[in-house]
Formats: structure tokens, C-alpha cells, sequence
């Protein structure tokens, strides 16, 4: 990796061990969203991309390209993301932070390229350019390949050696020495008081929703009892097929934000959970997932073995309530239809699918 020039100024020592940030009240997503648009507006300037980015662009860059941007991430949940372009050079992506961690995933990036996921790997990560003070903005590489999501919806056995491929990459990102952040328990990447907060919102606006909330709730409180304490590995933190490219020769995955020692069956569920929506999304058949699925989890256990997947169950069923309960609050399951409707009978066979040992979990 070659020096950053002066303006950018990354940390030479590892993250610290601070927790995620939260939004509080005082910083609600519409604030935060605001807030990074007009830091756009910068970023996306000429002068700033001529001072900032273009000493990044590969050598022999035309000098008269034009400068090319294009916002793909602007939510007012975390890091807003542009790809920026210029005539006759690959994009670079620069990623603005609207809270104080944007140092340390810079940071933990670099720790992640030097310690067995950099260049002349099979797996890596993406790769970090520069970190700049001013904006609080990270430039990042474009990642080779095309993303596991884009092969959702097309022929079997190229989604199938791609997502064995991203179990690959997962198993041995679990399984290596690299632990850096704060340790997250079991309680904390279970996610039960984000999935208490939803069921809460989401009986009170549809109360015919409790019944069967509860019913679904007290299968998953039973998987709590196959659950195992003290399973860490650097997890991914956000791992989905939209965040992970592959080519022939390597696999690279992106967005490692929330990259921290966890439980690593919460990845595995993850990925598995949005394979699954994902599939039926593009096709109608949530069915044409499971070889895939299945592709992805073998891939897992040649590189990390069966016990990080001691909790997956309970894991990838709580996914699964939690994004049946998101439907219905969403108002797209119309009140006193719940235990009838489509959406709603697609879920809970998934969810009893999983519960009851059918998924290869």
C-alpha cells in the first residue's frame, strides 16, 4: 500500500474497542441524513475530488477525464457511500461518516489487508486508500468481480458456486487469529431487544398480530436453550450477498463496518436469511435457494468446522420473525388477515422449517 498524501490522516495503530454508534434521540435518522446530504454536495465537487481523490486513481489517468459521482447509500443509518468515476479509470468509493468511528474502521481495515485478507489472497477484503479529516471520509477500492446478489434470479449452478465460494471466505475470516473491537456477547448480537422494540410497535398498531407473535416467540425463546455462551470470532457484522464479490481467482467483501468478535452463526444466518428473500424476490420460488443455501453452508464447514455453528437456529429463526414482523407493521399484511395471508404463510414455513431441524441448521 503506498503513503497517503498529507491530507489524509490514517491512525497507525489498531481500533479501539468502542462499541457501535447508536443514534440517540438528539441525532434521529432524518437529522443525520440531512446533515451528510450537504456534506455531499462537497465531497462530490470538483475541487474535492481533485485534491482528495484523484492522487488514488491508477496511474496514467487521463488529466482531462470528467469526474463522474453517484450516490448508492444515503439512509441517515450510518456512512453514506459514493462511487466516483473519471473517464477511463476504475471507480474508487468514498464512504462519509456521520458519527466519531469512521478513524477506526479505517483503521481496522488496514488490519484486516496485512493480516491475511490483503493482496495475492484468495480472500480479502476491500481495500482502503485514505482517510481525510475534513469530511470524515474514507476512499475505498472498487471490488473485483460481480456481487453474489446479482446472480440471485439466474442459473443455479453459478449462484451456487458463488455462494459456496462466500462460505468460503466466512469460514476462513471466522477462523483466523484477527480480533479487533469490543467483544459483542451472545445477548447483544441475538438482537432481542431490537426484536422486542419491533413486536411491541408492531402489536400495538396490528393487536390481531399477538397471538401469533407470541406463538412464534415462544418457539424461538426454546431455541434459546440449545444455545452456547462464548462463541467469538471477527465476525462481518452486516454479511449479505449484496457484500460480496467474486471472480475466479478471488472473493472480496465489502462494508465491514460493524466487523467485531461475535458470535459467528449470526453471519451465517444473515447471509442465509437474505439469500432466501432475496430468491423469491427475483423469482417467486424461495425453494430455488436451497441448493444455494446449501452450497453456502458446506462451503462454511470445509474452512470453519461445525461449532461456530452452534447457535444458528436460534439465529436465523430470529431473523426471520424479525423480518415477518417489519412486513406487518409495514401495513403490507392488512389487518385481520395476518394467520391467512401469503406473505405472512411464507414466513412462518420458514420459520417452522428452521425451528423444527429442516434447514440444514
Amino acid at each position: 500500500m503506498t503513503n497517503p498524501p498529507a491530507h489524509a490522516t490514517p491512525r497507525d495503530t489498531a481500533p479501539t474497542a468502542t462499541s457501535p454508534p447508536v443514534p440517540s434521540t438528539h441525532q434521529t435518522s432524518r437529522r443525520v441524513k440531512t446533515e451528510q446530504l450537504a456534506r455531499m454536495e462537497t465531497i462530490c465537487s470538483t475541487p474535492y475530488l481533485e485534491r482528495f481523490v484523484r492522487p488514488y486513481l491508477p496511474a496514467g489517468t487521463p488529466d482531462d477525464g470528467e469526474w463522474r459521482t453517484k450516490t448508492i447509500q444515503l439512509d441517515g443509518s450510518g456512512a453514506a457511500t459514493v462511487q466516483i468515476c473519471r473517464d477511463g479509470a476504475e471507480p474508487v468509493f468514498a464512504k462519509a461518516f456521520p458519527f466519531d468511528d469512521g478513524p477506526d474502521v479505517y483503521a481496522k481495515l488496514q488490519v484486516f489487508r496485512v493480516t491475511g485478507f490483503g493482496a495475492g489472497q484468495r480472500y480479502q477484503t476491500v481495500e482502503p486508500l485514505a482517510w481525510e479529516e475534513g469530511q470524515q471520509v474514507m476512499l475505498c477500492r472498487a471490488a473485483p468481480g460481480r456481487a453474489v446478489s446479482e446472480l440471485i434470479g439466474g442459473p443455479v449452478d453459478a449462484l451456487c458456486d458463488a455462494t459456496a465460494e462466500a462460505g468460503r471466505w466466512l469460514g476462513s475470516f471466522h477462523g483466523s487469529q484477527i480480533r479487533v473491537g469490543a467483544p459483542q456477547s451472545l445477548l447483544v448480537t441475538g438482537e432481542l431487544t431490537s426484536l422486542a422494540k419491533r413486536l411491541a410497535k408492531t402489536t400495538t398498531q396490528q393487536p390481531d398480530y399477538l397471538p401469533v407473535a407470541l406463538e412464534m416467540l415462544a418457539a424461538l425463546d426454546g431455541l434459546t436453550y440449545g444455545t452456547a455462551d462464548g462463541l467469538l470470532a471477527q465476525s462481518h457484522g452486516q454479511y449479505r450477498p449484496i457484500h460480496v464479490f467474486t471472480t475466479p481467482d478471488t472473493v472480496t467483501v465489502i462494508d465491514l463496518d460493524r466487523s467485531a468478535p461475535a458470535d459467528p452463526a449470526r453471519d451465517v444466518a444473515e447471509f442465509l436469511h437474505h439469500t432466501r428473500t432475496s430468491t423469491y424476490v427475483a423469482t417467486g420460488d424461495v425453494h430455488r435457494a436451497d441448493e444455494p443455501c446449501s452450497a453456502f453452508l458446506a462451503g462454511y464447514r470445509e474452512t470453519a468446522g461445525e461449532e461456530p455453528l452452534t447457535n444458528l437456529r436460534f439465529h436465523w429463526a430470529r431473523y426471520v420473525l424479525h423480518s415477518l414482523s417489519k412486513q406487518v407493521k409495514s401495513g403490507d399484511i392488512p389487518p385481520h388477515t395476518v394467520e391467512t395471508h401469503p406473505t405472512y404463510l411464507r414466513y412462518r414455513a420458514e420459520f417452522d422449517r428452521i425451528v423444527d431441524g429442516r434447514a440444514q441448521a
